[in-house]
């Protein structure tokens, strides 16, 4: 038996190591937050990270600690041996896949603010040659795979150091067979079970009813409880989460609505479940745009443009010596804006489709990438317009071939779709399309090409690692404030990410420019909102909990049809985005929505983004993971708009937010399954 102690010593020095690359994830992403009175919590998360990896040790071990026991009551001399080198090699193996994880988790921290989750599947799943040569161009490629070859190394250094005999006797008097030699059956059968029974207890890494896992929350802190995980948890979570992900998972089920579907789209309305219509529920969320004169005699051309990581929080930094925004400043400053805006995810394909679709986004339910890529809904975005005679038109600057979203979009209903392949040959840009100038210039000689009336939907590709530009384009200042400067992780980087962000701003702005200049400046709308937030900065503080989810929503509107009162202030995502475009661009027609005209009063507004599973109204949020049974964490909004968010106990409001997301999803699900045409 004195060989389990060289297993367990191996097994306490990769605790150690994996303890110290929580240390520095915690040092380096936790720089510019404030930790004042959660020194406690911060304790409670490295004690935490210690379970969750002497529970990956204890996982690891099992193979051996089987074999070891097999030894215990048939063993062999000769076949031990090989056992005791085979060890050798597979802790190699093991630990050094483990360690090789932890750095992978550091750098997709680094971009995405979240330990690995289900966006690694991106990789096979995205535009893998792009992927592959951006991180090919924005990192030393060579130097990481020699540091993950000596991982490996010091991995057989201390496997070989721990595991191995200096000489016959020690290894005699360390091998299972002198115990078993030395001890009866009832002995050896103890001995068994002790080892199996510590094994499974570590791994499990609880005595509660529940074993350890990622939702194991230690502080009121997300950084904290993010801290607190080991990749190799939130690996495995994320495996689950892809295997739901074709599209079969019951939403309606999780969501408590099963044979009760008209209750869902009561809770979520917040009407009465005999204002729902029982033959088709989802009549309930049609509306009605009366006739309107104006609209009708000037049927307004409609853009809506999706920038690539179009950040809201970016934005405050704008200045003089800090000029993020560029020509766009002064678009923002003279049209409207709504600042309190969130994304339905933190990628591009869940947003951009969660904004056309006209139904949130399902938990990791891939529309373009599941069979229902290829049904007709009434209710997409698109249908409205073209019901009114409007010709519709989706540009995205990157290939249509990228997860199916050519074929999806074709379904929504669009009539023309470009990509890349299909603009001028004369445009260039980086692997993941042409650069935002020659996707507005495209932009500009659609809306001229024959005499429609026309929507287009615009998805921009530039502001996207790795982050080049064109070699003629001049950089304004870009001298970073110093409540900014203290929170940049990796200089570098940040410098060619603000550059690209200032780039695409200032391109938009050109183009809007344009617009306003032109002919079109009357009978234009302009929508621009971000797919995702502004990544791969810096970290944010609890109190952000929207704003480090936050897009911009820009709106030009001619004077003519102009709304003379709005709140801008007002929460919105983006299910308000195409019912605010039908009721300022649209007349004399129904639509079927989940969202709301941002125009019209939203005292009881409520929003869910799974950027960061949070669900809010003007006072309240929780973070809810769906299909949890309770809610994680409860906050009370500032009352100064700022919806600056501390933690507070909950109330019936609370459960009201949790109560909206779960009709939310339940909704969503029969929407996407239940109202299609195949």
């Amino acid at each position: 038996m004195k060989y389990i102690s060289k297993i367990i010593l191996l097994n306490i020095i990769f605790i150690i190591v994996m303890s110290l690359f929580r240390a520095a994830f915690f040092f380096y992403y936790g720089r510019g937050l404030d930790f004042t009175g959660f020194a406690p919590d911060i304790i409670r998360a490295f004690y935490m990270g210690v379970r969750f990896d002497a529970s990956v040790a204890a996982i690891s071990s099992i193979p051996i600690t089987l074999a070891f026991i097999v030894f215990l009551f048939a063993g062999n001399p000769k076949y031990f041996k090989k056992f005791v080198s085979a060890a050798k090699f597979y802790y190699t193996a093991v630990f050094g896949l483990i360690l090789t994880l932890l750095c992978v988790d550091f750098g997709f921290y680094s971009y995405f603010q979240d330990r690995l989750n289900i966006m690694v599947f991106g990789l096979f799943e995205d535009d893998t040659k792009a992927i592959l040569t951006t991180i090919y161009k924005n990192y030393n490629v060579f130097l990481i795979l020699a540091g993950f070859v000596l991982l490996f190394a010091f991995s057989y250094f201390l496997s070989k150091r721990c595991l191995s005999f200096p000489n016959k006797a020690e290894f005699s008097s360390y091998s299972p067979l002198s115990f078993a030699n030395n001890n009866g059956v009832f002995i050896k059968i103890a001995a068994a079970l002790f080892l199996v029974f510590s094994n499974a207890l570590i791994a499990r890494g609880s005595l509660g009813s529940y074993a350890i896992g990622v939702n194991s929350a230690v502080s009121s802190n997300p950084f904290l409880n993010k801290t607190a995980l080991n990749p190799f948890f939130t690996l495995m979570k994320a495996f689950d989460e892809h295997k739901q992900s074709g599209g079969d998972f019951d939403y309606i089920l999780a969501a408590g609505y099963q044979d009760d579907i008209r209750r869902a789209f009561a809770d979520y309305l917040n009407k009465d479940i005999s204002e729902i219509p029982k033959e088709k529920p989802e009549a309930a969320l049609s509306v009605k745009i009366p006739y309107d004169e104006t609209i009708e005699s000037l049927k307004p051309n409609v853009i809506l443009i999706v920038m690539e990581s179009f950040g809201r929080d970016l934005i405050k930094y704008d200045g003089e010596n800090f000029d993020v925004l560029g020509e766009l400043r002064k678009h923002f400053e003279s049209d409207i804006v709504f600042y309190n805006f969130v994304p339905a995810y933190h990628s591009t394909d869940g947003s951009i489709e969660s904004i056309i679709s006209n139904v949130a986004r399902t938990g990791n339910l891939k529309l373009s990438q599941s069979k229902y890529a290829y049904n007709k809904y009434d209710f997409s975005g698109p249908v409205a317009y073209k019901n009114k005679g409007y010709e519709t038109v989706f540009l995205y600057g990157g290939n249509t071939a990228w997860r199916n979203i050519g074929v999806y979009m074709e379904n929504l209903g669009f009539d023309k779709i470009f990509g890349e392949k299909g603009m001028n040959q004369g445009y260039y840009g980086n692997e993941w399309g042409v650069y935002d100038e020659f996707l507005f210039d495209y932009l500009w000689k659609t809306l001229e090409s024959n005499g429609n009336k026309k929507f287009i939907y615009a998805i921009t590709t530039t502001n996207h690692p790795p982050y080049s530009l064109p070699k003629n384009y001049e950089a304004k200042p870009l001298n970073p404030p110093p409540d900014l400067k203290q929170k940049i992780i990796g200089k570098d980087l940040a410098e060619k990410r603000f550059k690209t962000y200032q780039y695409a701003n200032e391109m938009l702005g050109r183009f809007i420019t344009k617009i306003k200049n032109s002919k079109y400046a009357n009978d234009t709308i302009i929508a621009v909102t971000g797919d995702h937030n502004f990544k791969n900065v810096y970290s944010y503080s609890p109190q952000e909990l929207l704003t480090q989810t936050e897009v911009p929503f820009y709106l030009y509107i001619p004077d003519s049809i102009k709304p003379k009162n709005y709140d801008a202030s007002v929460l919105g995502c983006y299910l308000d985005i195409m019912p605010t475009l039908y009721n300022i661009s649209l007349s004399d027609i129904s639509y079927t929505a989940m969202g709301q005209n941002l125009f019209l009063p939203g005292e009881n507004k409520k929003v869910y983004t799974e950027s960061n599973n949070t669900a809010a109204s003007k006072n309240y949020a929780v973070t809810y993971y769906f299909p949890a049974q309770e809610a994680s964490n409860f906050y009370a909004f500032s009352q100064d708009n700022s919806f600056k968010a501390e933690r507070t106990q909950a109330t019936q409001a609370h459960k009201e937010l949790v109560k909206y997301v779960k009709a939310l999803y339940a909704v969503c699900g029969y929407m996407i399954k239940q109202t299609s045409e195949k």
